[in-house]
Parts: structure tokens; C-alpha cells; sequence
């Protein structure tokens, strides 16, 4: 049974990278490329606590670069590289190849250090002051985001079921039941924190010839470095996400009527979303709705003549757009 698990995780996980890789060289045409090194150092942020003439803390946060669009899509395309290795290392422990999985630990990390080597980092400086204005606690630090948003590597609901699978497996023993339902994860974060210390204790298990105690580790990592949230509400949002994904890939391979089969699905999906939310809220999806219809009639038109590759891409950039939109909007929760 496991075994089966481990093997479709591997296909599975394969998928998001390669999903993500996909969405990625669509967004790309859409947007110009960018890094955090581009990007113009912000204001710092000053906070005070205390009353006026009592004791204050001031916290002065100064943020040494921000991440762009590009460099977004970046780490959530590495984060699910991550996950890959781990599952790769635990399959290569399952068939007893240590060498192999101490390769794929190995993997994972540089691929973690590669994300924090883009994601900004931020100064904080705290600084306590007594009622006659002396110092009497200061402190300086750097801090960095340790959530990364994997929207982009795990697209369908499909994709996380073999993590799901697995963390049923982790916490059978332990006597606790995972509720399900037919909710579809809209949110998914990894947790680097927890990841890279799961994979360092891996890599020392190995080096020490612990192999159980590294199995553990790789759990750990698969099972509890992901948090998934969920919602009823947002389910017609994640399957008209997937149709817009999947009208993408249909444009790119010139299959027109795949194309509008899959924007009928997405206009579909978005108009049971749209009826979801409140009145005010509910423009931006009636204008995707009606740009959406608009390219199916479109699409219905090149019957006897196929569109040029410049209409082709100006079509594929709309959809990209649309996509970008959609993810922003799990993201603000109207």
C-alpha cells in the first residue's frame, strides 16, 4: 500500500513541477521578467508600544528589497522541486539505496537555498527605552519570509490527494481521523523553516547510517511541510482556474476546439462563483465572464481559417491574464 502511495506521489509531484514550469513560461509572456534585485528598496516601518512617558518599544522594520511577480513565480516553482526530491529520497530509502537518497536530500536543499538566496530579507531593529529615556534592551536582527505559496506547482485538487494519502497514513497509528470532504484546497503553502530542518536531520541520519531515522525526517517533511486550506466557497473558483489552465495549454497546441470546450467550462464555473459572492463584489468576475465568452466566439469563427501566431499569442496572453486574476483573488478573499 505504501509503496503504491510513494509511486503515485512521485507522478503526481512530477505533474506540479512540470505544471508549474508550463504556467510559468505562460506567465512570463504576459509580464516582463523581473528580481528582487530590481525592485526599489522600501520605507522603513516604525512601530511604538508603551505609553508616552513609561517604558516605549520602538520596532523599525526595513525591508532591503521586494519580490516581483517573476521572481514569485520562481520560488513556488522551486518549493514544489523541493517536495520532488523529498519524495525521490524516500522511494530510493524504500528500495534501500542509501547513496541515492542522500543525493535527493542533498537536491532539496540546494533547492532551498536557492529560494532564500531570492527571497528578501528584512532588518528589524528593537529598542526598549526606561520612563528617563535609557536603553535598557536593543536588538538587531535579519528575518525572512518563511511561507512560500504553491499555487503555482500544485495546480488541481488532484495533485495533492497522494500528500493527503499520506498524511493519512502518518496519523493512522495515532489514532486520528482526517475529515474530508469534497472541498477543493485553494491555499497551499510550504513551510521552509520546517522543510530545511527536516532535510538537515535526513542528511546527518544518513551520514550516520540511521536510514529509519531519516525516513522519519522525510515524512515530516512531506506530511507537515505543506499547509493546505480549504474552502466550499471557492470550489467553482479552483475548477474554473483549471479550465483557464487547461485553455492555455489548448491554445498552445493550436487545438481550438479543446480551447472553447474548456472556456465553456470556465464561464460556467465562474458564473456559480459569481452567484456565491455578494452583489458588490461581483464585477470582476462578470467582466472575466464576458471576456471569456468573447474568445469562444472567437475561437467558434476559425473554422476554415486558423488565427495568426501573433493572435494566437495576444489570445494566450488574455488567458494568462485571467489566470493571474483568479489566483488574486484566492488570495484576497473578496
Amino acid at each position: 500500500m505504501r509503496t503504491h502511495v510513494l509511486c503515485t506521489i512521485r507522478k503526481i509531484l512530477l505533474m506540479a513541477v512540470i505544471a508549474g514550469l508550463l504556467v510559468g513560461s505562460a506567465w512570463a509572456q504576459a509580464a516582463p521578467a523581473g528580481s528582487a534585485a530590481d525592485e526599489t528598496k522600501t520605507s522603513p516601518v516604525v512601530r511604538t508600544f508603551g505609553t508616552e512617558k513609561g517604558y516605549r518599544t520602538e520596532v523599525t522594520s526595513e525591508p532591503q528589497g521586494t519580490l516581483g511577480a517573476e521572481d514569485r513565480r520562481q520560488v513556488s516553482l522551486l518549493a514544489a522541486q523541493v517536495f520532488q526530491h523529498v519524495d525521490e529520497a524516500r522511494q530510493a530509502l524504500d528500495a534501500g539505496d542509501a547513496k541515492q537518497a542522500r543525493n535527493e536530500v542533498d537536491r532539496g536543499n540546494e533547492a532551498l537555498r536557492a529560494i532564500r538566496a531570492i527571497l528578501p530579507k528584512t532588518s528589524v531593529h528593537t529598542r526598549t527605552t526606561a520612563p528617563d529615556g535609557k536603553v535598557i534592551y536593543e536588538d538587531r536582527r535579519e528575518v525572512q519570509e518563511d511561507q512560500v505559496p504553491l499555487y503555482e506547482g500544485m495546480i488541481h485538487a488532484r495533485t495533492l490527494a497522494p500528500i493527503l494519502a499520506a498524511r493519512r497514513d502518518a496519523t493512522r497509528v495515532a489514532g486520528v481521523r482526517v475529515v474530508e470532504s469534497e472541498a477543493i484546497s485553494t491555499e497551499v503553502t510550504a513551510d521552509l523553516d520546517l522543510i530545511e530542518a527536516q532535510l538537515d536531520k535526513a542528511a546527518r541520519a544518513l551520514e550516520e547510517k540511521k536510514t529509519d531515522d531519516a525516513a522519519q525526517a522525510l515524512l515530516a517533511a512531506q506530511v507537515r511541510g505543506v499547509d493546505l486550506h480549504y474552502s466550499q466557497v471557492d470550489t467553482p473558483l479552483a475548477a474554473a482556474r483549471d479550465a483557464i489552465w487547461l485553455t492555455r495549454r489548448a491554445l498552445e497546441e493550436n487545438n481550438t476546439t479543446q480551447a472553447r470546450a474548456n472556456l465553456n467550462v470556465a464561464r460556467q464555473q465562474l458564473e456559480l462563483y459569481r452567484q456565491l459572492l455578494p452583489e458588490g463584489h461581483r464585477q470582476d468576475v462578470t467582466q472575466m465572464m464576458t471576456e471569456v465568452g468573447q474568445l469562444e466566439a472567437k475561437l467558434r469563427q476559425e473554422t476554415n481559417q486558423t488565427a495568426s501566431a501573433a493572435e494566437r499569442t495576444r489570445q494566450g496572453n488574455s488567458v494568462t491574464r485571467w489566470w493571474e486574476q483568479v489566483n488574486d483573488w484566492f488570495r484576497r478573499r473578496f
